[in-house]
């Protein structure tokens, strides 16, 4: 259950970069989710789980979160973030949409900001 909220947060943390220009309630486009990156998040997954997730330029993500560690890509597929964890995520690609939301991001069942 851990493991699985943890994929969650990793699925729109990235989002949370600067350079968004979206208004609160708005979902954030394809081009506006790509402008995030790289940046450094942190995440509460179910109003409950912090998760830190790092996603690089490249499409390289790393989650952190109480001791652990998984690594892997993520991407924009329409207008929603896309994020694969080996872990986290059982090397399922999870997708969520991102709305801006008072300076944090929110997709389904997280919030998250940039650090």
């Amino acid at each position: 259950m851990f493991k699985r909220a943890i994929c969650l947060a990793g699925v729109v943390i990235a989002a949370t970069l600067s350079g968004s220009h979206a208004q609160a309630g708005d979902a954030l486009s394809n081009q506006e989710i790509l402008r995030l990156a790289p940046g450094t998040f942190q995440a509460l997954v179910k109003g409950k789980y912090a998760v830190t997730v790092t996603l690089a330029r490249d499409g390289s993500a790393v989650g952190r979160a109480q001791g652990l560690e998984d690594r892997g890509r993520w991407t924009v597929r329409g207008d929603e973030l896309c994020i694969v964890l080996p872990t986290w995520t059982r090397g399922r690609v999870e997708c969520s949409a991102v709305v801006a939301d008072n300076g944090w991001y929110r997709g389904r069942n997280v919030a998250f900001r940039k650090l």
